[in-house]
């Protein structure tokens, strides 16, 4: 009775986060159908600082930098804030802002004790900050000519101060990154909400690094980056920070307008998300790292074996648990939008990819017990800090 009750409760949850990520594409707005037009003159349309922060970029900044400097946008600036980069970041930069003078460099070169580098980076960025709306983007993101003017279209049309946009994700020929990204995908809907995040008075926050898209006038606000300096989901936290000063957020998808090549290969993955998955679901707790692993793994591996089985026993209750969540996994993966059928079997392995993501929290909070705390470009954080300066809560 044991097994049956665990299938259906692990099938049912697979089931629904499927069908809640479904629902959560399919019902986001998409910003190339906004209106790029916004009917402003070219005098009439807000000025806007594109705030990005950059560390050791020197194989994306030049291209990203060159496509944000093709905006067909009347008033923006570009500040660069070079995060104490060891490679030739801070020279592309520097080269870059002799060619145009709509790009400034800042260069920091040690950072303040209590202060994670890229938060105190775009602290720096605002600081210099001139227009009415702020920008805070990344270094390795690429974007298409008429995307500002429809985002600030968009915040006019539906009154509201804080625009994040999901980009979209180049994924390279390493298949079970594309798996594991789509895993991550799935378990970021689900926990942020992403479904309530549009509608009116919600109170669910959200923030994608690619692209915070923020009016200046609420950023202030807010107590700034300094609340957020010890908080490596600083994308989200920005987003919870908004929405406590009474920001109305929307989050839109940036298919064929925003485009990041975010890790290429599931080894960059697994490095890349050391520092900030231990803190949001787990609140730097070990035991609860640990449940979260485990309840991971029931996720993923309940409903194939539930259907294994069902067969092995003839049990309908099995069966029925286990083939419902089978079934639902192969359609979500042939409804899900797609350019090439590879991404088909990408989805159906996304119970695959769920196994890789707990390998990520698993390997996250062994490497912060075994070191004391969380280190990160040449820093070390303790896990009292880190806790102390926690803002995003999952």
């Amino acid at each position: 009775m044991a097994l049956k009750i665990l299938s259906v409760v692990f099938c049912g949850v697979w089931v629904y986060a499927l069908i809640y990520m479904h629902r959560s594409v399919a019902r986001m707005p998409l910003l190339r159908e906004a209106d790029s037009s916004g009917s402003f003159n070219d005098s009439e349309w807000p000025s806007v600082s594109i705030i990005i922060p950059a560390c050791n970029e020197a194989d994306h900044i030049e291209v990203a930098l060159t496509s944000l400097l093709t905006l067909d946008y009347p008033c923006f600036e570009v500040i660069v804030i070079n995060d104490r980069s060891t490679d030739s970041t801070g020279e592309i930069i520097d080269r870059l802002a002799g060619s145009d003078q709509r790009v400034r460099a800042i260069h920091i070169e040690s950072l303040p004790k209590g202060w994670l580098g890229k938060v105190h980076a775009m602290h720096f960025g605002v600081r210099e900050a001139s227009g009415d709306w702020y920008l805070f983007t990344d270094a390795d993101v690429y974007f298409e000519p008429s995307i500002l003017k429809r985002a600030i279209s968009y915040s006019r049309q539906h009154e509201i101060n804080h625009v994040t946009c999901l980009p979209e994700i180049i994924v390279s020929e390493a298949f079970w990154l594309d798996v594991t990204i789509r895993s991550f995908s799935l378990l970021f809907a689900v926990s942020t909400r992403l479904l309530s995040v549009n509608r009116k008075n919600s109170k669910w926050p959200v923030g994608i690094g690619a692209f915070n898209l923020v009016e200046a006038s609420v950023f202030g606000q807010t107590p700034g980056f300094e609340w957020l300096r010890m908080e490596p989901a600083d994308d989200l936290g920005l987003g919870a920070m908004l929405k406590n000063a009474g920001a109305r957020t929307h989050l839109i998808h940036g298919d064929q307008l925003l485009r990041v090549t975010w890790y290429e290969n599931i080894g960059q993955m697994i490095r890349g998300l050391e520092k900030n998955s231990f803190g949001p679901g787990a609140n730097y707790s070990y035991l609860r790292q640990f449940a979260i692993v485990a309840l991971l793994w029931l996720f993923a591996l309940v409903p194939g074996l539930s259907v294994l089985a069902g067969f092995y026993w003839l049990d309908p209750i099995l069966l029925g648990a286990g083939g419902l969540a089978v079934l639902t996994t192969i359609a979500v993966a042939l409804l899900m939008p797609r350019r090439n059928r590879s991404e088909i079997v990408a989805y159906i392995l996304l119970p695959v990819g769920i196994l890789l993501m707990s390998v990520i929290l698993l390997r996250a909070a062994l490497l912060c017990l075994r070191n004391g705390g969380v280190d990160w470009r040449g820093t070390h954080y303790s896990i009292a800090e880190l806790r102390a300066g926690q803002r995003v809560k999952l």
